[in-house]
């Protein structure tokens, strides 16, 4: 019998696109929770990936231990931190360099 393991592949597609496009209709001076609100309102069917996953890492660990993913919206503005830093600073969000796909 195998043990059920939480998939390795990236949890949604295209991560910095989204976020830039999240971060283009928000102003510099948002919150965090503005933040994930557009993000969700922008990306649903992402943000139920993003939770898809976490309630798969909390299936399958077992109780009394930890696993590796934090709360969907605090892996959200993980995973969005430089980009949201760059633009609340009002650095052009287009000079970024592209990140690859490959990063998970």
């Amino acid at each position: 019998m195998t043990r059920a393991r939480v998939p390795n592949t990236q949890v949604f597609l295209k991560k910095e696109e989204k976020i830039l496009r999240t971060l283009k209709d928000l102003d510099a001076n948002h919150f965090d929770s503005d933040f994930i609100l557009k993000f969700k309102e922008l990306y649903p069917d992402d943000w139920q990936k993003i939770v898809a996953r976490y309630e798969a890492h909390e299936r399958l660990t077992p109780k009394g231990k930890s696993h590796p993913m934090p709360l969907p919206e605090k892996y959200l503005l993980n995973i969005s931190r430089k980009l949201r830093t760059v633009h609340a600073q009002g650095e052009n969000l287009g000079s970024l360099p592209k990140e690859s796909d490959d990063e998970a």
